[in-house]
């Protein structure tokens, strides 16, 4: 997956997450000299799949949404060929599941949330509310206090009900914290973002979409596969090999900004668990949502949006746990039990596949977060990802885009 090494570039790209790969693709589009370096073996960065004894594991419960303009742009949206959830969620309690979702896009379910008792009338008119005023919102055009999302939701006037029982499992699932610390900002940005779009997959899962940004750059300008160990004074780059490359600019994301500062960043961790079963699931189109269960905060069933989740005719289910400090034996039993529980059928009927551990699943984004970004350290260095715009792909993508216009 190597191109082979030059010596000398215009532009040297480090890392091929999305905001790497769609800064290289400006930067060719536009016709600039780059070079774009990758030290893993895959490109995407946390945004990724694994494809193994027939399944499709993404790197966590991941969703793309159809309302990323920048993004879309970049892609073939019809060779991705997305498949869609449902708006809304299945949220649980107890032994049974209600709806909350979006009447206006999912006319079947009107009735059962416009009756259900997880919302008041309160809620319902907040709701409307906050979806008209976040119908177009930007952070960079928000000026007023930023505060945690929890802070926002109880002064928005929502009520504890709603919070708790919506809110707090459908959001912790986003943003991977279970008290909603994060930057109210950053909520208005997601929320807006579902307000206008939905979560879907691509047929062939996450992985498609880097490996259709990489598909469509010149191989002779990506290395994969050997990480940058050092970035001198005099403009060179250190591959761990020992090759040094020169370049005019440096662009770096994710984590490739420690080479010169030292800081990592702080992230959320999270736990996905695989299971197969089957077991046909009601309401598998949604996404689930636990707010009483101690352990899960999320479940989806990617088969159920795209049958190519699984080639060994059976659903393919995703478990998302925040915190958890049992053995993975115990969880698994535990979880088992629970499947169970909430979906029918014996626990043995549900059967453990793999777990995938992610240190570092979301940057935190606490309030101020987007008055702290990295600045240009000196004139021939810039800073893209996360960390210069938000915690999405979009956001990714257009840090991206904007140093390349810059460039």
């Amino acid at each position: 997956m190597s191109s082979p090494l030059a010596s000398h570039s215009d532009i040297i790209i480090l890392g091929a997450g999305p905001a790497g790969l769609a800064c290289a693709l400006k930067c060719q589009q536009l016709g600039r000299e780059y070079l774009l370096i990758e030290g893993s073996n895959r490109v995407g960065g946390r945004l990724g799949s694994l494809y193994e004894d027939g399944y499709i594991f993404d790197l966590g419960f991941q969703v793309y949404n159809s309302a990323y303009v920048n993004t879309n742009r970049l892609l073939d949206l019809d060779e991705l060929n997305l498949k869609y959830f449902k708006p809304g969620a299945a949220v649980n309690h107890g032994n049974s599941f209600q709806i909350l979702s979006d009447p206006l896009r999912d006319i079947s379910k009107v009735f059962s949330t416009i009756f259900s008792d997880l919302t008041t009338i309160k809620d319902k008119i907040k709701i409307l509310s906050l979806k008209n005023s976040l119908s177009d919102y930007q952070i960079e055009q928000d000026h007023t206090k930023d505060i945690t999302t929890l802070e926002f939701l109880e002064q928005y006037g929502f009520s504890d009900k709603f919070i708790k029982s919506f809110f707090i499992p459908f959001f912790s699932g986003i943003f991977l914290e279970s008290k909603l610390e994060t930057s109210s900002k950053f909520f208005k940005y997601v929320f807006s973002n579902f307000n206008n779009g939905l979560a879907a997959f691509p047929c062939e899962g996450m992985q498609a979409i880097p490996d259709q940004l990489l598909s469509q750059l010149d191989r002779e300008r990506v290395i994969i596969g050997s990480p940058v160990i050092n970035i001198d004074d005099k403009k060179n780059i250190t591959l761990d090999n020992g090759t040094s490359i020169r370049g005019n600019r440096f662009i770096l994301s994710g984590e490739s900004t420690a080479l010169l500062d030292g800081q990592k960043g702080e992230y959320n961790a999270v736990k996905t668990m695989y299971f197969s079963t089957q077991n046909e699931i009601i309401n598998g189109e949604y996404i689930h949502l636990f707010p009483e269960d101690n352990i899960i905060n999320n479940i989806a069933i990617p088969t159920y949006i795209s049958n190519s989740y699984s080639k060994n005719s059976d659903h393919l289910i995703s478990v998302t746990i925040l915190e958890s400090d049992i053995t993975e034996t115990q969880l698994v039993k535990d979880l088992q039990d629970r499947l169970s529980q909430y979906y029918g059928g014996s626990p043995s009927t549900y059967e453990f596949l793999r777990t995938i551990n992610i240190q570092r699943g979301t940057l935190k984004q606490p309030p101020g977060h987007f008055d702290r970004s990295p600045k240009n350290r000196k004139d021939h260095i810039y800073f893209i990802g996360e960390k210069v715009t938000n915690g999405s792909i979009e956001g990714a993508v257009l840090a991206g885009l904007n140093v390349a216009y810059e460039l």
